[in-house]
C-alpha cells in the first residue's frame, strides 16, 4: 500500500479514507453495538443500566491503559516499517503482549474474588452495586482478551493492514449483538440471563477476534516470535509505551472519577449519562479512524526521515478534521434540540423511560457542541503526537488538565453547586476546549517529532 504524504486537502481526504475507513467502520459498528447493548440492558431497569455503566467505566480505564500500550507498540511497528526493518519488531511485540497480560490478570482476579467490594466503591446506591458486582464477576475474562486483541490489531494496522482488524471486529460485533439479543431477555425460547449475558457475550466476541487476528498474522514476520526476549526489546517497549500508559491511566481515571461523581446525582442522571455516551461515541469513532490513519501515515514518514513533510501534513490534517468536526457537532446539537421540542413521539421516547428523555437529549446536545474540540484533540493526540513519539509531553499535558482542571470543576458543579446533569457535563467538556489551543501550539512547533532509536 502506498503511504504518500498528502499535499492538498483532496489528497488528505483520499489517504484518510483509504487507511482510516476500515478502522472507522469497525469503531462505528462497535459504538453502534454499544448503544444497542445499552438499550437492551436499559430494559432491565435504571439500576442495571447504572451498574453496567459504572463497571464499563472501570474497564474503560484499563482499556485505555491497553490503548496506550498498543498505540506505543504501533508507533514502533510504523517506524520500523518506514525504515524497512519489519522483522526487528517481533521482540517488542512479544514484550507488549506479555506486559498486557501482566497488567490485566489482576483485574480478572479481583472481579472473580471481590466483585461486590469493588462495586461498593463505585456507587452508594445498593441496587446499582448489586448490578455492578454481577457484571464484574461475569466479565472477568474481558480485560486479558482485550489486551491481546488491541495489541495485535495495532500491529497489523501500523504495518498497513487495516482490513483484517476491521473484519475481525465486525465478526466479533455480530456475535456480541446476537448473543446479547438472545440471552439478555431470552428471545426465541432461549433462557434470560440478564446482565450476566451482556458480560459473557462481550468476552466471547473478543475471543473470536483474537482467533481471526492470529490467523492473519500466521504467515507474517510479526507472528514468528523470538524464542527469548532481549533487554533491548523491553527497553523499547517501556520507553515508547510507558508514558502513554501513564497518560491513559490519568486520563481514563479522571473520566471514571467524573462518572462516580455523577453517580451521586442519582440513579436517573447516571442512567441518562450512560445512555447518551455511546451515541456520541458513534461520531467519535469516525475521528478515531482518521486518527489511526494519520498515525500510520506520519509514523512511516518519520521512520523514513521525512520530518518536514510529516510536519506539514500534520498541520493540514489537524485543520481539516477540526473544522469539519465543529460544523458536524453544531448541526447535530441543533437536530437533537428539534427532536426534544417535538411532541415526544420522536427522538429517544419509546426506547427509554419517558422521564429520562429530556435529560438525555439535553446532555447529548452538550456533548455534540463539544464534539469539535474533542475531535481536534483526538486527531492531535492519537494521530499526530503519538506518531512522533511525543508521549512524555502528552502524558503531562493530559494528566494536569484532567486532575487540576476537569475533576475539581466537575466535583464542584455536581457535589457543591448541585447543578443538573447537562450543566455538569458542560463543565466536564471545558477541559477539551482548553486543550485545543495547547495542542494547536504543540503541532505547529514541530517539537513533537522524535525518531525512535531503531
Amino acid at each position: 500500500m502506498s503511504l504518500k504524504l498528502p499535499t492538498t486537502n483532496r489528497e488528505a481526504y483520499q489517504v484518510l479514507w483509504r487507511l482510516g475507513a476500515p478502522v472507522a467502520l469497525q469503531s462505528l459498528l462497535a459504538a453502534t453495538a454499544g448503544f444497542v447493548d445499552t438499550l437492551m440492558v436499559s430494559g432491565l431497569g435504571a439500576a442495571a443500566l447504572g451498574g453496567v455503566g459504572l463497571v464499563s467505566r472501570v474497564l474503560f480505564v484499563l482499556t485505555m491503559v491497553l490503548v496506550g500500550l498498543s498505540s506505543g507498540t504501533g508507533v514502533l511497528v510504523a517506524q520500523y516499517s518506514g525504515a524497512d526493518r519489519r522483522r526487528a519488531v517481533r521482540g517488542p511485540v512479544t514484550m507488549a503482549l506479555c506486559l498486557g497480560l501482566l497488567l490485566t490478570l489482576p483485574m480478572s482476579a479481583v472481579s472473580l474474588l471481590w466483585p461486590h467490594e469493588l462495586a461498593g466503591l463505585l456507587s452508594p446506591d445498593a441496587p446499582v452495586v448489586d448490578a455492578a458486582s454481577l457484571f464484574l464477576f461475569w466479565s472477568a475474562a474481558y480485560a486479558p482478551l482485550s489486551a491481546v486483541t488491541l495489541i495485535l490489531s495495532a500491529c497489523l494496522r501500523s504495518s498497513g493492514d487495516t482490513r483484517t482488524p476491521m473484519v475481525a471486529g465486525i465478526v466479533g460485533l455480530i456475535v456480541n449483538t446476537l448473543l446479547n439479543f438472545l440471552f439478555i431477555n431470552g428471545h426465541f425460547g432461549f433462557p434470560a440471563f440478564g446482565i450476566a449475558a451482556a458480560a459473557v457475550a462481550t468476552s466471547v466476541a473478543r475471543l473470536i477476534e483474537i482467533i481471526l487476528l492470529v490467523r492473519a498474522l500466521k504467515p507474517g514476520p510479526i507472528a514468528r516470535l523470538p524464542n527469548a526476549l532481549r533487554s533491548r526489546d523491553i527497553g523499547l517497549i517501556l520507553h515508547g509505551t510507558g508514558p502513554l500508559m501513564l497518560k491513559e491511566i490519568a486520563w481514563a481515571g479522571g473520566i471514571l472519577a467524573s462518572s462516580v461523581i455523577i453517580s451521586h446525582l442519582g440513579a436517573a442522571p447516571l442512567a441518562a449519562f450512560n445512555l447518551v455516551l455511546p451515541i456520541e461515541g458513534i461520531l467519535i469513532s469516525l475521528v478515531g479512524g482518521c486518527g489511526v490513519a494519520t498515525g500510520i501515515l506520519l509514523g512511516h514518514a518519520i521512520g523514513a526521515g521525512q520530518h518536514q513533510a510529516a510536519r506539514e501534513s500534520a498541520e493540514r490534517i489537524r485543520k481539516l478534521i477540526g473544522q469539519r468536526a465543529f460544523l458536524v457537532g453544531v448541526i447535530a446539537a441543533g437536530i437533537v434540540q428539534l427532536l426534544r421540542l417535538s411532541d415526544g413521539s420522536v427522538g429517544l421516547a419509546g426506547l427509554i423511560p419517558s422521564e429520562l428523555n429530556d435529560l438525555a437529549l439535553n446532555t447529548l446536545s452538550v456533548l455534540f457542541l463539544a464534539f469539535g474540540a474533542r475531535a481536534h484533540n483526538g486527531i492531535v493526540s492519537v494521530g499526530i503526537l503519538r506518531s512522533g513519539n511525543d508521549s512524555r509531553w502528552l502524558m503531562w499535558t493530559d494528566t494536569c488538565s484532567m486532575w487540576l482542571l476537569n475533576v475539581p470543576l466537575v466535583a464542584c458543579a455536581a457535589l457543591i453547586l448541585k447543578w443538573p446533569l447537562p450543566a455538569v457535563v458542560a463543565v466536564m467538556m471545558s477541559e477539551e476546549v482548553f486543550k485545543v489551543a495547547v495542542f494547536r501550539w504543540r503541532v505547529r512547533s514541530g517539537r513533537w517529532i522524535k525518531t525512535l532509536k531503531i
